[in-house]
């Protein structure tokens, strides 16, 4: 399988098998599975599995918005795996409650760790780690590209939050205008208020009116994200 992630063709296997895991730390190494197993089990034949590698995903490679080394190439891994038809896994995962395929948590949680590089100067992490988080963002945003318009509102909205969500990236601040209407239309009236409330943050960033603010002073990605010790 490969897949066109913005910058190229990638073959997620390749990627897996040609990046030193062994050299790159995640939350727990001693007790998390290891960050390839994690990342070949959301492709499994067990749905399941798929649902547990999720959650692995984001309590062992990005834990409490924290960024680590494996974290910018399990992303590239994510974003190569998008379009494969086992993504559409159904699930509850992350602290949503609403049932949804396994490709909208993905691109959901590129979109946070979009935010945890970019929400202040110095990110969520070793200097290092957080840069190379941030030299993907133009992947992310492409690849939430082409479900910008998906025909599920449950991935259409976690594309927009992932594409909106690069945009503190300055090279990619050019494509703020023709975000504006997709974040107030989908994410401005999501059932979910964590999307809600980072609708109108967004827009109130980008320098856009974006009408009544909700009570919530708190980002969404801090005031809903992981704040206990990982299930391992």
């Amino acid at each position: 399988m490969t897949i066109n992630d913005g910058g190229g063709a990638s073959d997620p296997w390749a990627l897996l098998l040609a990046t030193d895991w062994n050299s790159l730390e995640h939350c727990c190494p001693n007790v998390a599975p290891a960050t390839p197993v994690i990342l070949a089990e959301l492709l499994d034949d067990d749905e399941d599995v798929q649902r547990t590698a999720v959650g692995n995903l984001s309590q062992a490679v990005t834990h409490q918005n924290s960024i680590y080394g494996a974290t910018a190439p399990a992303a590239r891994f994510v974003i190569a795996i998008l379009g494969h038809a086992r993504t559409l896994t159904l699930g509850v995962y992350f602290y949503e409650e609403r049932r949804r395929p396994m490709r909208a948590a993905l691109l959901e949680w590129l979109g946070n760790l979009a935010d945890d590089a970019t929400y202040d100067e110095d990110g969520s992490g070793e200097p290092d780690d957080v840069a190379a988080v941030r030299a993907i963002l133009p992947l992310i945003y492409e690849a939430a590209r082409p479900y910008l318009v998906d025909a599920d509102l449950l991935i259409r909205e976690a594309a927009v939050h992932a594409a909106a969500m690069t945009l503190a990236a300055p090279e990619l601040a050019v494509h703020i205008p023709e975000l504006v209407p997709l974040v107030r239309s989908t994410l401005g009236t999501s059932d979910y208020r964590g999307y809600r409330y980072i609708a109108k943050w967004c827009l109130v960033t980008w320098g856009v009116e974006p009408g009544p603010l909700p009570d919530s002073r708190i980002s969404a990605s801090r005031a809903d994200g992981y704040s206990d010790d990982p299930p391992f």
